[in-house]
C-alpha cells in the first residue's frame, strides 16, 4: 500500500491518542466535582474512539494490515477549567491541520475512497472546533466565577 494508506494508519492511532488526552482532561474535571463538565468530555472520548473505529473499518475494508503505536496521553496537568478547553480547542485544531494534509494527499495520488472517507471527517472537524470555541469563550465571560461554572456544568451534563 501507499504512504497515504501509513498517513491513515497514523491517523487511526492519532485518534486514539485524542481519546486518551480527553480521558486525562475528564479525569481533572471530574477532581473538581465538575460533573457536567467531566460527562461532556466522557462523550468526547467515545466520540474520538469512534473516529478511530471508522478509520480502521475502513483500512480493513481495503485491505490494509492495521498497525498499532504506544499512545501518549500528555501530562495530564492542567491550570484551571479554562485550560482545559483551550487545550482541547487547541488539540481540536490540530486535528483539523492533519485531516486537511491527508485530503491533500489523498488528491494528489487521486485517491477517491480515502477522500470520500475524510469529507466525513471535515466535516466533522468543523463542529468539533465551533463547539469548543464557544465553550472556550463562554468559560473566558465566565472568569472562574463559580456560579457561572456551575450553570455551565448543569448544562454540559445534557450531551
Amino acid at each position: 500500500m501507499s504512504k497515504l494508506y501509513d498517513n491513515l494508519n497514523e491517523q487511526m492511532n492519532f485518534e486514539l491518542e485524542s481519546a486518551y488526552i480527553y480521558a486525562t482532561m475528564s479525569a481533572y474535571l471530574d477532581e473538581l466535582n465538575m460533573k457536567g463538565m467531566t460527562h461532556f468530555i466522557d462523550e468526547q472520548v467515545k466520540e474520538e474512539m469512534e473516529h478511530a473505529e471508522k478509520i480502521k473499518k475502513f483500512l480493513q475494508e481495503t485491505g490494509y494490515g492495521v498497525k498499532y503505536r504506544p499512545l501518549n496521553p500528555g501530562s495530564g496537568e492542567f491550570d484551571s477549567i479554562l485550560d482545559v478547553f483551550k487545550k482541547a480547542l487547541a488539540h481540536e485544531k490540530l486535528v483539523t491541520s492533519r485531516i486537511h494534509d491527508l485530503v491533500k494527499e489523498a488528491r494528489e495520488e487521486g485517491d477517491q475512497r480515502v477522500l470520500n472517507l475524510l469529507a466525513w471527517f471535515v466535516d466533522e472537524q468543523i463542529e468539533e472546533e465551533d463547539t469548543f470555541s464557544v465553550l472556550v469563550e463562554r468559560l473566558e465571560r465566565i472568569n472562574g466565577q463559580w456560579s457561572g461554572l456551575y450553570i455551565l456544568d448543569s448544562e454540559m451534563s445534557k450531551r
